[in-house]
């Protein structure tokens, strides 16, 4: 084989390379776009990442396809090529009605070796001529795909946010939503606001979802999405329905302020003050490789555990001092607080998920007090408090992580499973209106 012929057959491999770089990178546009709706990564960072998987994954199949035969070189991108498009798709098949949310590690092993068995049919099958149109069709159907629920949050419209009943009517109303809290919690935190004073109205609400990034859209007058996954940097989506905060409007004269985490609340227009705080997270460039890791969750010492405990703690207290200097307690009005208490992990030593949360908790119910005595000796009786939550615990979550599996779970079914708290301090008890889930705490008018 003479070196033009060397030459020509590298271009050709490094372009089929290259086809395969690109499907993959579409592959991970729910990592890209999740990066951006959390804050997590940042928009360099990104790049940075997405520049170098490119290169990664286009050198290295160059290499392997000069190592390998001819024969078995168009055989193996041909299979990738498949094989990673159809991995594309893959948040849509998720989101049919007859796949299970959750896939056991039996239909895991079932779905990737029909994959492979369809890839290898495919490439098998088709002429060099046939191929090149396959090829187009993918990547043009990958483009599309990403694409379209970005331009099509677009064309949403407008969500005019309405307060909780009765905040318009309260010189100041601040609504904690204490991430992960369970209904039965409600004891513990209705016990410490006596302590500090206040007479609480104790309710237990439905939740709409099991997860925030499906009930936060609804909670603000969107519509229900129960497998919600990120879709553009400042939306949502499922198979029906698009929620983009952007497209949020709070009315000036409410000045409302917010603090919040994992959801761009601050892409929404009208707010008073808005503070937007983003969780540890890893690097880029290994937080895009541990997005390939459908089996990071839970791995001992692995670099992909998320949230760290450590500096996790860094976190939730610096979400905590954000809210107790927010503006609002200059300016009343109403201060939405999202507060990642008492959501795991915890910061005790050797804990396992149910010491954890425990003390969790504690600091949780510590801040509620602590926000009703600072509201009551700034605004007096015009004070209003409302404490709910997203959901409860989800220990089928949390017992994968890493400090858990190592230390343990031991957490136990609470008989009130799909409820949270919906607690009420001060205003007037005669003008409470308790919703009867925590997707019509907000009301969103188009």
């Amino acid at each position: 084989m003479n070196s033009s012929t060397v030459l020509c057959s590298i271009k050709h491999w490094c372009f089929q390379a290259m086809v395969v770089a690109v499907l993959v990178l579409l592959s991970r546009s729910e990592w890209v776009l999740g990066g951006l709706y959390t804050g997590e990564q940042s928009l360099g960072g990104i790049c940075l990442a997405v520049i170098v998987l490119f290169f990664a994954v286009t050198f290295g199949l160059v290499l392997l396809a000069i190592a390998l035969p001819p024969r078995l070189t168009k055989a193996m991108l041909r299979v990738l090529t498949i094989s990673v498009a159809i991995y594309i798709f893959e948040p849509a098949i998720r989101a049919l009605f007859f796949v299970p949310a959750k896939l056991e590690t039996f239909q895991k092993i079932i779905l990737i070796a029909c994959t492979l068995m369809l890839a290898w049919m495919g490439s098998t099958l088709l002429s060099s001529s046939q191929w090149k149109r396959m090829q187009a069709a993918l990547l043009f159907g990958g483009f599309v795909f990403v694409s379209f629920p970005i331009l099509a949050v677009r064309a949403t419209d407008s969500i005019q946010v309405r307060m909780p009943a009765g905040a318009q009517a309260q010189g100041a109303t601040v609504v904690l939503l204490l991430d992960e809290l369970n209904a039965n919690a409600s004891e513990q935190i209705a016990a410490d606001i006596k302590q500090a004073g206040g007479v609480p109205r104790v309710h237990r609400i439905k939740t709409v979802g099991t997860a925030t990034i499906s009930v936060i859209p609804e909670m603000f007058g969107g519509p229900h999405m129960p497998r919600a996954r990120v879709c553009a940097p400042t939306a949502v989506c499922d198979l029906s329905a698009i929620f983009d905060f952007s497209r949020l409007r709070f009315a000036p004269l409410d000045r409302v302020h917010i603090i919040g985490f994992h959801h761009p609340y601050c892409a929404a227009q009208g707010l008073a003050s808005c503070a937007m705080f983003a969780p540890p997270n890893p690097p880029p460039i290994t937080s895009l490789l541990c997005s390939f890791d459908r089996l990071r969750v839970g791995r001992r010492g692995s670099q992909c555990d998320w949230l760290p405990p450590e500096g996790w703690d860094v976190f939730r207290w610096r979400m905590r001092d954000a809210t107790l200097q927010s503006p609002f307690w200059k300016s009343g009005g109403t201060l939405y607080a999202h507060l990642p208490f008492p959501h795991p992990p915890g910061n005790l030593p050797r804990a396992d998920l149910t010491a954890d949360y425990a003390d969790n908790l504690r600091l949780a119910s510590e801040i509620v007090a602590q926000v009703w005595r600072q509201g009551n000796e700034r605004f007096g009786a015009s004070f209003r408090l409302i404490v709910t939550s997203d959901h409860p615990l989800r220990p089928e979550l949390w017992c994968r992580h890493g400090k858990y599996l190592e230390t343990g779970c031991g957490v136990k079914p609470t008989g009130s499973e799909g409820l949270v708290p919906y607690i009420l301090v001060g205003g007037n008890e005669a003008a409470d209106s308790v919703p009867t889930d925590n997707g019509k705490i907000f009301t969103g008018k188009l």
